[in-house]
């Protein structure tokens, strides 16, 4: 019934293309976008991890493609998670975005009092990807994840409202955390 009542009251956002990649499919995918990426990166992120042991896994690759973007002239902004009840993740997005941030990438934290959990990638204001994956070495390299890329401009527009929004209440300083 919701979708019957959505559908009647919106004629919802165009998609001109729309790719699945779940799995072992998102990264390359991921990858792909990034190094393609000409003008802008927003990136509104549950989990952000890096493992400074593995240099050649999953998000080492990660790290590289937003730096390499970076210091091609594409703005990257990255908002991660920093919630008060999850203090353990918060300290390890902490050091995913002290790694962005050293390279001259601009970084930011959520409001403490909300949990962000998205997982949320907008390139050019144009390709979206959305979906479960987490950037962790269990979601990147074993867990089951669905995400799709979706190239759409109403919808990348939408997303990256929405990730403004809650910029608004972000700060670039990581927030005093209670345990």
């Amino acid at each position: 019934m919701l979708v019957a009542l959505m559908v009647a009251l919106s004629p919802g956002y165009p998609v001109e293309a729309a790719w699945p990649i779940p799995n072992r499919e998102y990264v390359p995918a991921l990858l792909e976008v990034l190094r393609n990426a000409q003008h802008s990166i927003d990136i509104f992120m549950y989990i952000g991890r890096y493992y400074p042991n593995y240099p050649q896994d999953a998000n080492s690759k990660i790290i590289q493609a937003l730096i390499d973007a970076h210091n091609r002239g594409v703005r990257v902004r990255v908002l991660l998670d920093a919630s008060a009840w999850n203090v353990g993740n918060s300290l390890q997005n902490r050091a995913f975005g002290d790694t962005l941030r050293r390279a001259g990438i601009e970084v930011w934290y959520d409001d403490p009092n909300v949990t962000s959990h998205d997982k949320l990638i907008i390139v050019d204001t144009l390709f979206v990807i959305v979906g479960s994956t987490n950037w962790s070495y269990y979601a990147l390299e074993r867990n089951n994840e669905a995400s799709v890329l979706l190239k759409s401009r109403p919808l990348a527009e939408y997303f990256l409202a929405h990730m403004e929004e809650a910029m608004r209440f972000a700060t670039q300083d990581f927030p005093p955390l209670e345990e």
